[in-house]
């Protein structure tokens, strides 16, 4: 069962205290707290389950060297996790010169669909992904952390380093040109912020 955001926060900052001391009890339940988020966050952006592994295990050595100079006061645990897991990943696109693309995420098929609702459906989605891929590359970053990784504005101002007002600013914004780019029919697809 996954603790509400309040006590997971302060139950992650107490044990990141403790793993940056030396505890190896502390390492290895911080371990466990984090893993599916990072791993979910670095599985939604890679290529290959290799890929991801390897990532996964990166930033987890990345965070763990830091961890005796991370400042709970500064953010959620959670949040400075994923802006490691962001940078482990920035390093790997530089060093192979290749771009996050959010078309490449795949949602799984609905099996009890018909032929035709799922043609009706491909064609809205190929239009959304399309969309989607003009908008600039921080925008559709920002969204897929917003509703494809589910973070919290304030987890999403530790991975993207910008001020939470000015995030909900720009979700909203984009949010407003995709329904409106994308007419009255799709537009009540896309969640209100």
């Amino acid at each position: 069962m996954r603790l509400p955001w309040p006590i997971r926060d302060a139950r992650l900052a107490r044990l990141a205290a403790r793993a940056g001391k030396g505890d190896r009890a502390a390492v290895v339940s911080l371990y466990r707290a984090l893993q599916p988020d990072v791993s979910r966050f670095v599985g939604r952006r890679v290529a290959s389950r290799v890929e991801a592994e390897d990532a996964v295990a990166a930033t987890f050595h990345r965070l763990l060297e830091s961890l005796p100079r991370l400042d709970g006061a500064r953010g959620s645990v959670t949040g400075y996790a994923l802006a490691v897991a962001r940078s482990v990943l920035s390093d790997g696109r530089r060093a192979r010169r290749e771009a996050f693309r959010l078309e490449d995420v795949e949602e799984p098929e609905d099996p009890r669909a018909d032929t035709l609702g799922r043609l009706i459906q491909g064609e809205a989605e190929a239009q959304l992904v399309r969309r989607l891929a003009a908008l600039p590359e921080g925008t559709r970053e920002l969204l897929a952390l917003r509703f494809a990784d589910g973070l919290r504005w304030s987890e999403i101002a530790a991975v993207l380093g910008e001020s939470e007002p000015a995030l909900r600013q720009r979700s909203s914004r984009a949010l407003r040109e995709l329904r409106e780019s994308l007419g009255e029919g799709a537009g009540g697809e896309l969640a209100h912020e």
